[in-house]
């Protein structure tokens, strides 16, 4: 990260993303209350772990998959504040996976259809675990073997 990019905008405009979220976030707590009758109270334990793959996969699509890099170099190269915080934080996995996590829970309460998008993208996100994992594995025995060939 480059310090001068840290002006009174790039920090205005951080304060302003983060204003905008607690915003959306109370909206959505109470139109979630308004149609639910109450808040939220609990999960069950199995739905609570497709919301956490199907976050998991946005995550990743919108922060590292090719199919939104374009998405993604638009904001890059801006000269602007604002260009700069929205570059910096589509490239954040936490960022992102906070939005994500609060559009998930949303649609999971609010709409019925939403079950069914859940469900695809928590296969996907357990899909990609996976590839990551193996990915991982495979990397590190590779690195083993080169270790090991060198001694």
């Amino acid at each position: 990260m480059n310090p001068t990019r840290y002006t009174l905008g790039y920090k205005v405009w951080n304060f302003i993303f983060s204003v905008l979220f607690l915003g959306v976030l109370a909206a959505a707590i109470w139109e979630m209350r308004e149609i639910r009758g109450g808040f939220l109270v609990s999960v069950p334990p199995f739905d609570a772990l497709l919301m956490t793959f199907a976050t998991f996969r946005i995550t990743r699509l919108v922060v590292y998959d090719r199919i939104t890099l374009w998405f993604r170099e638009f904001f890059a190269d801006r000269k602007s504040a604002f260009m700069t915080v929205v570059a910096d934080l589509l490239s954040c996995p936490w960022c992102i996976g906070i939005w994500a996590a609060l559009v998930v829970v949303f649609t999971y309460f609010v709409f019925d259809w939403a079950w069914s998008v859940i469900f695809f993208l928590a296969l996907a996100g357990a899909g990609s675990l996976l590839q990551v994992l193996a990915n991982g594995i495979g990397w590190r025995a590779e690195q083993l073997k080169k270790t090991t060939e060198l001694l």
